[in-house]
């Protein structure tokens, strides 16, 4: 007969046996497996810290299994055997062939290349539907819904033919309509410029990425280089002259939008980066970045609005300049924050007395004379904006140049871009 204390002494037993096989077990193939796990993690860290390490000084040919030094990395010059170096790089691309169509500035009237002999009409309304819409807006570069209407020919001040002019719908061509009309159309390939309108920046104050929300930071490598803007859901308009000094490498490129405070997290990849292939280190200072994915349109991020073909600034125009650019010349630091400042328009006679030699009619300048409020270092590419007759905000200069940052009589230069939308229209289309 067992006794309760032989009892609780044999249950001890047995509880001791199952802790010491527990341990022994655990000795035997947790400890084995923790190591490895540990191990291989400590090796994937390596192997990533020596990637990084390795990836800001070489460019790894994976074909030809060969590392060269990064700036020889899109230099121009094929260093693997593949040209893989060469390839994913900034191109250079001027559009020479004829535009099809183009937008005028008053009433956004469509005009078409009259059989592209370079003699420009009018597009009848009565014919025009929105299948026609898109197919115009397709030729410009553009893929969203296009809203149009029409204009009475009596309230139309230029003296143009109604034009003959054919458009791709469903693989095969039509042609717009060419009797006189009594009405032309007038179109609008996106909704634009719809920024909270209040109605490298100096003298500037803070804001919101909600009043100017086709705002974007460049980057590269993590770091912010210049400004951009929207102009559709795939396109960022800047300065050719960001991409210089061996930034080529359109992999290390990142768009952030939608934020007012600079932030590098959750940046958008670039595809490709297109400079204008006269630019030199002023003339042609213009280059679009088309992005990996399409943006999502919020409040905060927008497109801004292209100036037609003939737009023109008059010489009261209140314009508005924003980045996060250096806020004094010379201090080195990026604002955090989104700035914003007002300038005027300084005539080109002006201006070409403070730059002698060097402004063009591709350029506009802006800023006060007495200085004081101006871009400056990391504002570059940014967007210069007025608030256009048809109640919509346009984009009529990207950041180019200037001497210093305030200075009195060094006023701002900025490419036009009235002077080269078709270009950007061409360039959309190249790649769509």
């Amino acid at each position: 007969m067992v006794t309760e204390a032989s009892r609780h002494g044999h249950v001890n037993a047995n509880t001791n046996v199952r802790k010491l096989s527990k341990t022994a077990m655990f000795k035997k193939y947790g400890v084995p497996i923790i190591a490895t796990i540990l191990v291989a993690a400590a090796i994937v860290v390596i192997g990533v810290l020596i990637k990084v390490i390795l990836d800001n000084y070489y460019f790894f040919c994976t074909k030809s299994f060969k590392f060269i030094p990064l700036n020889k990395w899109c230099d121009g010059k094929e260093d693997c055997a593949d040209k893989q170096d060469e390839m994913n790089c900034v191109e250079k691309i001027d559009i020479t062939t004829a535009a099809a169509f183009r937008i005028s500035e008053t009433r956004s009237l469509l005009q078409a290349n009259i059989q592209l002999s370079g003699t420009w009409g009018l597009v009848c309304y009565d014919t025009f539907n929105q299948q026609r819409a898109r197919a115009v807006c397709r030729a410009l570069g553009f893929d969203s819904e296009p809203t149009f209407s029409g204009v009475a020919v009596a309230d139309i001040t230029v003296n143009l033919p109604f034009s003959t002019v054919d458009v791709t719908i469903n693989g095969g061509t039509q042609a717009l309509r060419t009797e006189r009309c009594q009405s032309a159309v007038s179109i609008s390939c996106q909704s634009c410029g719809t920024g909270a309108n209040r109605a490298r920046i100096i003298g500037g104050v803070s804001s919101s990425i909600n009043s100017w929300p086709w705002q974007a930071s460049l980057q590269y490598q993590g770091g912010h280089i210049c400004g951009g803007s929207i102009i559709n859901s795939e396109w960022v308009l800047t300065a050719a002259h960001c991409f210089q000094n061996g930034q080529g490498q359109v992999a290390r490129w990142r768009v952030q939008v939608g934020k007012s405070t600079l932030t590098f997290m959750f940046a958008t990849p670039v595809e490709k980066i297109i400079v204008h292939s006269g630019f030199s280190t002023r003339a042609n200072d213009i280059a679009l970045l088309k992005l990996k994915s399409p943006l999502t349109f919020s409040d905060s991020v927008q497109p801004i609005c292209l100036p037609g073909f003939d737009g023109q600034l008059s010489d009261d125009a209140r314009l508005w300049v924003t980045g996060w650019g250096h806020t004094s010349e010379g201090s080195g630091v990026l604002a955090s924050t989104l700035q914003e400042v007002s300038l005027s328009v300084i005539p080109q006679n002006v201006c070409s007395r403070q730059y002698p030699g060097e402004i063009q009619d591709s350029m506009i300048c802006a800023g006060r004379i007495a200085g004081g409020t101006d871009t400056c270092q990391g504002d570059s590419g940014g967007p210069l904006v007025y608030f256009s007759s048809s109640q919509k905000w346009e984009q009529v200069g990207i950041v180019a140049f200037g001497q210093g940052c305030g200075r009195p009589g060094k006023v701002g230069v900025y490419t036009s871009v009235t002077y080269f939308v078709n270009w950007i229209f061409g360039v959309m289309k190249l790649y769509p």
